[in-house]
């Protein structure tokens, strides 16, 4: 009967606190993000107030993400949305929402936040045509790239928090502040690693790298792609080639859902190096959150260039101004 007795109170402690564990993620504001960057930033500045997930993952292309059912159940269920802007999602984030039905996150609604109007976006086109490629009108969508960008994306997070769940406003106040204090801290530390590479030549595949590269002065050679979304050329590769030579240009950026011959090949000829920059938060193992995707890229783009000054394939870099 003891054993009863006891079997009984296990039981009724465990469902009850299920029930409160239950109870506590209803109170939680749904938060849904088109990129796991803004998850991310979204979950450091919400901590257990909120619950934060993304439509695509680390590993997709942010242009193409297939618009699927479940995503839509996701953003059924939100209390707030958080989108890249600039025209990154336009190919499919804007037709999920509006399945959704959901008034709470709809374009002008309290629950739709662009993070993008909380930056001053770079390479803005002043007369964009569709013969340019698939250009982005607002400018460059890759901002998070630039960490300065970060703080005032997260205040943007922070403010609209404050507003959906007023009573918590002091937690979120606080923890924005604890987040500026890592990220000037963890700023410091990149650039220190970075700085003795200022003025290395690079080329992308695609123009993802802008902000990383205005930020710790890197300088563009050129792009893979011979416009925004266009398949390279062997006669656009030739003269990339060419120019890289010309240029020094001692690495490549790129990312994991392109294809690998032809930033091999341009490497082999070159013997640049190829970098796999981790375009968003997810996009290898390392990178966890966007903290440890800044702490994977800068670690990346280090290495690369300490190996090509070891092997004395790279110009000596100007002294940072």
């Amino acid at each position: 009967m003891k054993r009863e007795g006891r079997s009984r109170r296990v039981f009724f402690w465990l469902a009850a606190a299920l029930f409160f564990a239950r109870e506590a993620d209803a109170k939680k504001l749904k938060i849904v993000t088109t990129l796991p960057d803004f998850a991310s930033l979204a979950q450091e500045i919400g901590g257990e107030y909120v619950q934060a997930e993304s439509l695509a993952s680390g590993v997709q292309n942010p242009h193409f993400v297939e618009a699927k059912p479940s995503l839509i159940i996701k953003l059924m269920k939100a209390d707030l949305y958080i989108e890249n802007g600039l025209q990154l999602e336009i190919g499919w984030a804007p037709q999920l929402v509006a399945a959704s039905r959901n008034k709470r996150i709809q374009l002008g609604a309290a629950g739709h936040l662009d993070a993008s109007t909380a930056i001053v976006p770079i390479e803005v086109p002043t007369d964009p045509t569709r013969a340019m490629g698939d250009i982005h009108a607002g400018g460059n969508p890759h901002y998070l790239l630039d960490p300065t960008n970060a703080k005032p994306v997260a205040e943007a997070i922070a403010k609209k928090l404050e507003e959906l769940s007023p009573e918590n406003a002091a937690t979120f106040k606080a923890k924005l502040v604890l987040f500026e204090k890592k990220l000037d801290e963890r700023m410091k530390a990149w650039a220190e690693k970075l700085d003795p590479y200022r003025g290395a030549k690079f080329v992308s595949y695609h123009k993802d790298f802008s902000y990383f590269a205005r930020r710790f002065g890197f300088i563009e050679t050129g792009t893979i792609e011979p416009k925004a979304g266009i398949p390279p050329t062997a006669s656009h590769a030739a003269r990339l080639i060419e120019r890289m030579k010309a240029e020094g240009a001692s690495f490549i950026v790129t990312q994991p859902w392109y294809e690998k011959r032809t930033p091999e090949s341009i490497a082999q000829a070159t013997g640049a190096k190829v970098v796999a920059f981790a375009l968003l938060v997810g996009a290898v193992p390392q990178a966890g959150d966007y903290f440890s995707m800044m702490d994977y890229n800068v670690k990346s783009i280090a290495q690369a260039l300490a190996n090509q000054e070891a092997n004395g394939k790279k110009e000596k870099p100007p002294a940072a101004p």
